[in-house]
């Protein structure tokens, strides 16, 4: 008689949007993949689309992290030059030309400002679909692509776990590490201010319905984070600094390692039996 074959879930992880943050995204993949947990599919929004998609393309976290600490000015940050460097650097170094050849399948998410609605991408191109990501309004302009005007998938879906849910399905398991954060409770200071923190207030408001609703496990690398909109370049460009990169990374590591027994337990517990 033979023998069935064990099939494990499907494993997808939500990596959502956070700024410069984002390196603690980095921390909790290295930690799953230390500890041999599988990642099927990467869903990804905002900052998360770039360091995801190195990611996926097999760019160690190490690489990625230096690749940034090089370049951590501002004025750099500010021209997305920083960005666009780093990708199309790996872009080259792997000889890819779409987003679907990457090691790990990737859902990138942007927001099209002619239509309103959220458009995801699992196939196109590399250096584009993942700026467009990336591109918070007010801070980028927006990148047109095909017949669309691109901005950030984080101003619709900042925590995309129901496109990680729809990769797996009802059996799968999804992850979320989600940045979400607080804010500091403070006046408006000036025009720009307000218009900065309009933008965040409405997303914020529906994502942890979205992570709850979609997710098998969820980690926190800021947890408890306040951020202020007063100064706008410290909130969204200050932690690319050196020793925050690492600070943040090391945060992902540590939170992801908190929950390694719990994804374990839970893909066994899903396992099912296949014909041999």
């Amino acid at each position: 008689m033979p023998k069935r074959k064990i099939q494990r879930p499907l494993v997808a992880l939500s990596l959502g949007g956070g700024g410069a943050k984002t390196f603690a995204h980095l921390g909790v993949l290295d930690c799953l993949k230390a500890n041999e947990i599988p990642i099927d599919f990467l869903a990804t929004c905002s900052s998360a689309s770039i360091v995801g998609f190195l990611f996926a393309l097999g760019i160690p976290s190490r690489e990625i992290k230096n690749e940034f600490k090089r370049k951590n000015k501002w004025l750099h940050l500010i021209r997305r030059s920083i960005f666009k460097q780093a990708l199309k650097k790996y872009i080259k170094e792997k000889n890819i030309s779409d987003i679907n050849q990457t090691e790990i399948p990737i859902s990138v998410i942007t927001v099209d400002l002619k239509t309103g609605k959220e458009v995801v991408f699992e196939k196109g191109d590399p250096l584009l679909i993942p700026l467009a990501s990336n591109a918070f309004p007010g801070i980028w302009q927006p990148i047109k692509y095909q017949n669309y005007y691109l901005v950030d998938g984080g101003v619709l879906n900042p925590d995309p776990a129901d496109i990680a849910r729809k990769k797996v399905g009802e059996n799968g398991v999804v992850i979320s590490v989600t940045l979400k954060l607080e804010f500091k409770e403070e006046e408006p200071k000036n025009r720009f201010n307000t218009i900065l923190k309009s933008l965040y207030l409405s997303p914020y408001q529906y994502r942890n319905k979205i992570i709850e609703e979609n997710s098998n496990i969820i980690i926190e690398p800021a947890n408890n984070l306040k951020i202020s909109f007063r100064d706008w370049k410290e909130t969204f460009f200050g932690y690319f600094s050196n020793g925050k990169i690492e600070k943040y990374y090391q945060n992902g590591f540590e939170e992801a390692n908190k929950k390694i027994s719990e994804i374990k337990e839970l893909i066994n517990s899903k396992q099912l039996y296949g014909k041999g």
